[in-house]
């Protein structure tokens, strides 16, 4: 069976795909589309040179280069589809939308790139289809063009690359490592990229700098230290070791995020306030907003590591101030929402992944610890939340049903609500008439705890300042908890009330669960799941 078989094709673009013909398309339309990947996104990856690549693009010979080089082909319609999505040809549904029809266009040269020899282009062109398909319509596809990249540009040596005129080759190497690397720890996979085979010196980079943010650079920091982090922390090797030396790995760790944190100039910092007047440079706004997101990726998964691995040896002060900082970057995480550009170029794990796992986590914080004193303050961001992915369903036409997401905000809002009615209206049993006191559930809990039972959290992570916020969570057990930037503690025994503990399922009790109950029909992490149809009409 030939290999093409097996990659997903709208039927509605099939008659393009075997010969394109861009007589019928405008010139000025495709020109536009290219400006607008250069302005857009070719500053974030920039593994492209700009001059070349428009001058091919712009050639009178350009049909002939489409015909000769398939490569290329697929370069120059994976750049056109991308920036088409910035002039409102994009869509949030597979096979939809004018951007589609090129990215199709490009995924029928897929067979061709990995059956031929390898190239630079090749690479490139891997690259740019997974750009593409880090957003709503074709995500499914970005975990399998980021490995075929990587085991490419590993087999042509672009990892030991050093040699005069090899600049080309370095600079998409390391924006290659910064995808693959920052994929593969969003989606749990395991990176292809051997880091202990990397040998080539990272390049200066003019169109990903600020003059006082080389975020190039920091990006790369980053994707190393991610790297790290799945090696010492999420291998089978990793696992096996005694609790003491994992936690002090995790405390490592946990100084290597903070130091990369504070390497970032004041107005990009995360875990500071986003103040968007301050960013007024071409993408700045967007290149805060990914560091901040980073960021709490990272210690959100930290966090999760230590509650799940180490819950049974940390002290219950411990266990209450990781449960905290859990609670606090799971809220900053809802807060950012607002900076979200809600569209179809927007990456999937920035516009739905990082806000549907910290909104799980918030309703289980809500649901379990009505009484809590922030728990006002949770669920307000819930339902900001809630607005996000209604504004989601909104600009998607439906496609992407957000305003599901938005009933656990009142779910939640409800069983609270109802919780604290009843403490209000409790009476004692009157004991002439022997009847038990009722302890009825309110209609809210069956439904808050069926949407909560269900939460599966992916690792993914600004309202309140972060400067003490890594380095004080504690590591290991029996040691007290301290400030990264004095010796005051952030907790006593006095200040522990019973009012502030914090009940989370699956950590504080690994038998949890409620018996008799169904759970609600709807699988949420089908939300971003499309059904891609084969060329043959069987579904994928």
């Amino acid at each position: 069976m030939k290999l093409a078989t097996f990659i997903p094709r709208s039927k509605a673009f099939q008659g393009h795909l075997s010969e394109p013909n861009l007589h019928d398309i405008p010139q000025e339309s495709l020109r536009a589309h290219i400006h607008a990947y250069f302005e857009m996104v070719h500053p974030i990856y920039p593994f492209l040179c700009a001059e070349t690549f428009q001058q091919q693009a712009s050639s009178q010979n350009l049909l002939n280069l489409l015909a000769a080089d398939r490569a290329w082909a697929a370069l120059y319609y994976a750049v056109v589809a991308i920036g088409c999505q910035y002039n409102d040809g994009g869509s949030f549904e597979a096979g939809i939308g004018e951007a589609w029809t090129y990215f199709d266009r490009s995924l029928s040269h897929f067979q061709d790139i990995l059956l031929c020899r390898g190239s630079l282009t090749a690479v490139q062109a891997l690259m740019a289809m997974s750009i593409f398909s880090s957003t709503a319509s074709a995500f499914q596809f970005e975990p399998l063009m980021l490995s075929e990249a990587s085991i490419m540009a590993q087999g042509l040596g672009y990892n030991k690359s050093n040699s005069l005129g090899e600049e080309s080759h370095r600079r998409t190497f390391w924006v290659l490592y910064f995808m693959e690397k920052v994929s593969c720890f969003i989606t749990g996979k395991v990176s292809v990229l051997q880091d202990s085979n990397i040998s080539c010196a990272i390049p200066d980079v003019k169109e990903s700098t600020f003059h006082d943010y080389d975020w190039f650079f920091s990006f790369l920091q980053y994707g190393r230290l991610v790297s790290k982090i799945h090696s010492d922390l999420f291998t089978i090797s990793s696992t096996n070791q005694p609790v003491a030396d994992y936690n002090t790995k995790v405390q490592i760790l946990l100084q290597e995020l903070e130091a990369w944190r504070l390497s970032s100039p004041m107005r990009f910092r995360a875990g500071e306030q986003l103040k968007p007047r301050l960013l007024h440079e071409p993408l700045a706004q967007t290149i805060a907003l990914m560091t901040h997101y980073l960021y709490l990726n990272a210690l959100l998964t930290l966090s999760w590591t230590l509650l799940h691995f180490s819950a049974a040896r940390l002290r219950a002060t411990q266990q209450l101030e990781l449960k905290r900082e859990l609670m606090r970057t799971a809220r900053s995480v809802l807060e950012l929402t607002k900076y979200i550009d809600v569209a179809p170029s927007t990456p999937i794990w920035i516009l739905g992944v990082m806000p549907l796992s910290c909104l799980l986590i918030l309703f289980d914080l809500v649901v379990h610890n009505p009484e809590h004193p922030e728990t006002g303050i949770s669920l307000a961001l819930l339902d900001i939340a809630g607005g996000h992915f209604s504004r989601l369903e909104f600009a998607s036409k439906g496609t992407l049903p957000g305003s599901l997401i938005a009933e656990f905000a009142h779910l939640a809002r409800q069983y609270v609500t109802e919780k604290r009615q009843m403490k209000n209206k409790h009476k004692t049993p009157d004991p002439s008439t022997n009847e038990p006191a009722h302890s009825e559930q309110p209609e809210a809990v069956t439904k808050a705890v069926e949407a909560a039972q269900p939460s599966v959290i992916f690792p993914s992570t600004e309202t309140e300042n972060y400067s003490q916020m890594a380095v004080s969570l504690p590591i290991l057990p029996q040691e007290p908890l301290v400030s990264g930037a004095s010796t005051t503690p952030l907790w006593t025994p006095a200040a522990l009330q019973e009012a502030d503990e914090l009940f989370l399922p699956l950590i504080d009790d690994p038998s949890y669960h409620i018996d008799g109950l169904q759970l609600l029909g709807i699988d949420l992490k089908d939300l971003f799941d499309h059904p891609y149809p084969l060329t043959d009409g069987v579904g994928l």
